[in-house]
C-alpha cells in the first residue's frame, strides 16, 4: 500500500493538537477525510485542514508542517511516521513503539515520557527534551532517540533506560537524576550537567565535566566498542568515532556508579 500522506494547508497562528494522528487505524480515505478535529474552538474535518492521499495507516507522511502542530506521534504504537518540516511541542510524547523520522526542528517537551520505539530528529529540539511527564516520576523509560543538532535546557530528567544520542550541544541543567541508560553528547555541555545520578553511561567530547568524575584504571572498552558499532549501525553513520576513549567510573561527590567515556 502507498503511504498515507497528509499535507497541512492552513497558515495561521492557532495551535493544533495532532495526537489524533496516532490513532488512525483505517485505510478508508473517506473516513480519514471526514474525521472531526479541533482547531482553536472550532471543529473541522481533516480534509478542511489537510490534503489527504494514500492509504497505509501504518506508514504516515506528514508534510508542509509548522511550529503550531503539537503532540505529533503522541502515544504512537507500531507505526512509521515521517515528518517534513518544523513542528511544535510534544513530539513522541509517551510514545510506546514504532518509528518517527523528523526532517526539521521540534519545539519543547519532545520525547517526554517515551516508553519505546525509535525517533530520528534531523534538526534541533527545544527545552525539556526527554523530560518528566506531568504526574510521572520517571522521564525517558526506554527506546532510542537521535538528535542530529542541538538540545535545549532542562532535558533528559530521571532517564530510566534506553539510548539517547545528541550530535550537537545540550543546554543547562540537563541529564539530572540519571537512573540508568546511555546518553551520548557530541557537542558542548551546559552547566549543571548530570547532577545527582544513580548509575548509567555517558559518552561525551566536552571535557569540562571530567573534574566531577573518577578516572578509571581499567582499560576495558568492551561495552564502548559494542555500543559504538551498534549506534553507528542504527543511525547509518559514523557519528561516534574513537577507538581509545578515556574511561571514568564513579562521581567524586556522591560515589555513584556512573560510567563516563571521553572521546
Amino acid at each position: 500500500m502507498k503511504p498515507l500522506v497528509l499535507k497541512y494547508k492552513i497558515k495561521n497562528n492557532i495551535r493544533l493538537d495532532m495526537s489524533w494522528l496516532s490513532n488512525i487505524n483505517t485505510s478508508n480515505i473517506s473516513l480519514i477525510k471526514n474525521k472531526n478535529i479541533l482547531l482553536g474552538n472550532k471543529r473541522y474535518k481533516v480534509s478542511e485542514l489537510f490534503t489527504v492521499s494514500g492509504e497505509d495507516p501504518n506508514n504516515i507522511k506528514l508534510i508542509n508542517t509548522n511550529n503550531n502542530l503539537d503532540n505529533i506521534g503522541s502515544c504512537l504504537e507500531s507505526k512509521k511516521l515521517t515528518i517534513e518540516g518544523n513542528i511544535g511541542r510534544g513530539l513522541a510524547r509517551n510514545m510506546i513503539n514504532g518509528t518517527i523520522i523528523l526532517n526539521g526542528n521540534a519545539d519543547d517537551v519532545a520525547c517526554s515520557g517515551m516508553k519505546g520505539g525509535s525517533v530520528f530528529i534531523y534538526g534541533s529540539v527545544g527545552n525539556r527534551f526527554c523530560s518528566l511527564p506531568t504526574g510521572i516520576n520517571e522521564g525517558f523509560s526506554d527506546g532510542f532517540v537521535y538528535v542530529q543538532k542541538n538540545v535545549g535546557s532542562d532535558s533528559i530528567i530521571r532517564m530510566r533506560r534506553g539510548n539517547i544520542v545528541i550530535g550537537g550541544n545540550i543546554g543547562v541543567n540537563s541529564c539530572r537524576e540519571l537512573i540508568a541508560g546511555t546518553v551520548t553528547v557530541l557537542g558542548k555541555i551546559g552547566n549543571a550537567f548530570c547532577r545527582n545520578p544513580r548509575r548509567g553511561t555517558l559518552i561525551i567530547k566536552d571535557r569540562s565535566i571530567c573534574k566531577d568524575f573518577i578516572k578509571s584504571n581499567s582499560t576495558d572498552l568492551t561495552f564502548f566498542n559494542f555500543y559504538q558499532m551498534k549506534i553507528n549501525n542504527i543511525i547509518d553513520s559514523n557519528v561516534i568515532k574513537n577507538k581509545k576513549p578515556i574511561r571514568y567510573f564513579g562521581t567524586k561527590a556522591e560515589k555513584k556508579m556512573v560510567e563516563l567515556f571521553v572521546l
